[in-house]
């Protein structure tokens, strides 16, 4: 019990860190030897978890349902997992374009931990009415992750400076459109109203 306490405290700090420190952590991040399971289950599933949570509160608000609630978790959670594994798939596969051998292990630490910025803005801005001012300004800052992947290529990636801006506007999209895809696909299957 006390270490998944520990886990979830370190998720939380580090995500916090991403948020007001980013250069700081990734340098912390690149003496770190994870593999993909390990960046998942002690990062990934429980800030997905918590921003999935702020979703369906946010549906609950709005709906007044509690099955739509339930719904509304369900498909971010699976949406922004589905998501981020398809990315760092993608991105393996864009790698050579970019003359790069990339471990995949260090690929889902810059997916992962960029896509928890986002992760955090956009369920955020679930809480708040659709086209609220608000809900403008928090889906503004869920672009904040760019700048925080920017700063996570250099610690993590042996790439060369004219390369960096290719790479980070593909692996931004990736972030940014393939969770927001399953979401859609996901809303439409089980019925939830579409906010994105």
């Amino acid at each position: 019990m006390n270490f998944r306490i520990q886990n979830t405290i370190y998720s939380f700090s580090r995500w916090l860190n991403l948020l007001i420190e980013p250069k700081k952590e990734w340098e912390a991040i690149a003496l770190e030897t994870p593999n993909v399971k390990s960046i998942f289950i002690y990062f990934a599933f429980p800030v997905i978890a918590v921003s999935s949570l702020l979703s369906s509160i946010g549906a609950f608000i709005h709906t007044g349902s509690l099955s739509i609630g339930i719904s509304q978790f369900v498909v971010s959670f699976i949406s922004l997992n589905l998501g981020f594994l398809t990315a760092g798939k993608m991105i393996e596969l864009l790698a050579p374009n970019f003359q790069l051998q990339i471990k995949t292990s260090t690929i889902y630490q810059l997916i992962v931990y960029s896509g928890a910025v986002f992760c955090l803005f956009h369920s955020f801005a679930k809480l708040f009415s659709p086209y609220s001012f608000l809900n403008q300004i928090c889906l503004v800052f869920e672009l904040y992750f760019i700048r925080v992947l920017w700063l996570g290529i250099s610690p993590l990636l042996p790439i060369a400076e004219n390369k960096k801006p290719g790479f980070t506007i593909v692996a931004s999209l990736l972030i940014l459109v393939l969770p927001l895809i399953f979401e859609r696909m996901f809303s439409v299957i089980f019925t939830l109203p579409v906010t994105i």
